[in-house]
C-alpha cells in the first residue's frame, strides 16, 4: 500500500512539474510574441517617421527648382534619390505625373476628351497585346462612374453588388472597378495614367514615352497647368522594407495624398 502511495505521489508530481514546464514555455512564447509585436509596431511608426523626413526634404528640392524643365534630370522619372534619415538609409524616387493622362480629365469630359483617352487605351491594347475594353466604351463607362447624377444598375448586380463612385479618382487603381476593366487590362493601362485634383490632363510631349507623345501629339503641357509629382518612398531597416507614396502638388508644396504602401505601377 506504501509503494502504491508513493507512485502515486510520484505521479502527481511529475504531473505538477509537466504542468508548470507547460505553463512557463507558454509565457515565454507569449512574451516572445509579445516583444516581436511591439518590435514591428516600433518599426512601423519609426519607418513612417523617417520617410515623413524624406518628403520635407524632396519638397525643400522641389521648392528650390523654378519648374519640371529646372529639374536635374530629363526623363519622366528621376533615378533613386539617397537620402540619410536618423542614420536610416532611405531611396526616393518622383515620377511626373505630366507623362500619364490625368483620369479626372473625363469627369464631365466632351467627345474630343473622350476621343483622346479611346486611343489612348486603344494604343495600349495593341502595344501590349493584352485584350482592353473598347477604348470609346471605356472613356463613356469612365465619365459615367464619376457623375453624381448617373446611377448605372450594372454595379448593383455585381458580386458583391456596388455602386458607381459619383465622385472624382482618387487612385488610378480605381479604374478596376469600371465595367470592362479586369486585372491584365488595368495593370498594362496603369503606367500610362495617374489620377489627380482636377480636371486638366497636360501632357509632357518632351520626356513621355514614344506611345503617349503619338497618342497626345496635339495636347502640350500649356502656360500654368498643374504639376503633380508623385513621390515614393523606400525604408529598409530591421531587415524590413517599408514603403511611403505620397502625391505632391509641386509648385505650390502641398501633400495632396499620402499612403504607407508602395505606389501604383
Amino acid at each position: 500500500m506504501r509503494r502504491r502511495q508513493g507512485g502515486v505521489a510520484l505521479v502527481t508530481a511529475l504531473l505538477v512539474v509537466a504542468l508548470a514546464a507547460s505553463a512557463a514555455a507558454a509565457m515565454a512564447l507569449r512574451g516572445q510574441a509579445d516583444i516581436r509585436r511591439t518590435s514591428a509596431v516600433f518599426e512601423r511608426d519609426m519607418s513612417r517617421h523617417i520617410a515623413l523626413g524624406a518628403e520635407k526634404m524632396v519638397l525643400q528640392l522641389l521648392e528650390q527648382v523654378e519648374g519640371p524643365d529646372d529639374l536635374p534630370w530629363d526623363t519622366c522619372r528621376s533615378p533613386s534619390l539617397p537620402f540619410d534619415v536618423d542614420s536610416v538609409r532611405l531611396q526616393a524616387t518622383l515620377d511626373d505625373m505630366r507623362c500619364r493622362y490625368n483620369l479626372n480629365a473625363l469627369a464631365g469630359a466632351d467627345e474630343a476628351e473622350q476621343g483622346d483617352f479611346a486611343r489612348l487605351v486603344d494604343r495600349v491594347g495593341q502595344e501590349s497585346g493584352v485584350d482592353m475594353p473598347s477604348g470609346a466604351l471605356l472613356a463613356v463607362a469612365v465619365s459615367d462612374w464619376m457623375d453624381a447624377e448617373s446611377d448605372d444598375p450594372r454595379y448593383r448586380l455585381q458580386e458583391p453588388a456596388r455602386v458607381s463612385g459619383n465622385r472624382n479618382f482618387i487612385l488610378a487603381a480605381e479604374l478596376a472597378n469600371v465595367p470592362g476593366m479586369n486585372e491584365e487590362a488595368w495593370l498594362a493601362l496603369a503606367p500610362y495614367v495617374t489620377a489627380y485634383p482636377g480636371r486638366s490632363s497636360p501632357i509632357d510631349l518632351e520626356r513621355s514615352s514614344e506611345l503617349m507623345q503619338e497618342v497626345f501629339s496635339g495636347r502640350g503641357v500649356g502656360g500654368e497647368g498643374p504639376w503633380f509629382m508623385r513621390l515614393q518612398i523606400v525604408a529598409e531597416f530591421a531587415d524590413r522594407r517599408f514603403y511611403q507614396c505620397t502625391l505632391l502638388d509641386a509648385p505650390n508644396g502641398i501633400v495632396v495624398l499620402r499612403e504607407q504602401t508602395a505606389c501604383e505601377p
